[in-house]
């Protein structure tokens, strides 16, 4: 009997336009040149084979899989960047405001880049969807006040359960008029 299993949540961080459109022309960029690296390097070791030795041939198959590797990375590059966009645009369109909880923060190793992260584990509600848990690794220096019981604003997809989260916004300093 097959079952009816809930996606796995996933905490989006939100791709404008012209940040696919970046994406999408770096993997294209990738995917051309390597593609036709891959083709040129095919051609010429095979059509080489007899005259030149054996070592000649596998530095040959070895650029030519190099080649492929880079040119699959494009590709993917691609494929990932519009679907980052999509996913995006539907939680746009579909998601439903909710809040999420912090039930823990932890410490998390750095990006790549070297930005420090934080572990949230929350529990996300709202209207419209089951209340879920999930647990992400978000930057220190967007969420570095938090602490456990802080609750944050959250836009969810009720269909797919991806869903953004943001800081709630400062209270407002006491004196100033309410505009």
């Amino acid at each position: 009997m097959a079952s009816a299993r809930a996606l796995e949540p996933v905490l989006l961080e939100p791709k404008g336009p012209v940040i696919t459109a970046i994406a999408c022309t770096v993997g294209a960029v990738l995917f051309l040149g390597a593609g036709g690296a891959f083709a040129y390097v095919t051609v010429r070791t095979v059509a080489d084979l007899d005259e030149t030795g054996s070592g000649w041939m596998w530095a040959g198959v070895g650029l030519a899989l190099a080649a492929a590797f880079i040119a699959c990375v494009g590709l993917s590059t691609i494929l990932f960047a519009r679907e980052e966009r999509r996913a995006t645009l539907q939680l746009a369109a579909l998601g439903v405001d909710g809040s999420a909880l912090v039930l823990a923060v932890a410490s998390a190793p750095p990006t790549n880049d070297d930005h420090h992260q934080i572990r949230l584990l929350m529990r996300i509600s709202g209207p419209g969807f089951e209340p879920f848990e999930c647990g992400s690794d978000v930057l220190r220096y967007r969420f570095g006040g938090v602490t456990q019981g802080t609750v944050l604003r959250a836009r969810v997809n009720p269909v797919t359960r991806a869903f953004t989260v943001a800081p709630s916004p400062a209270p407002p300093a006491p004196g100033t008029p309410d505009a």
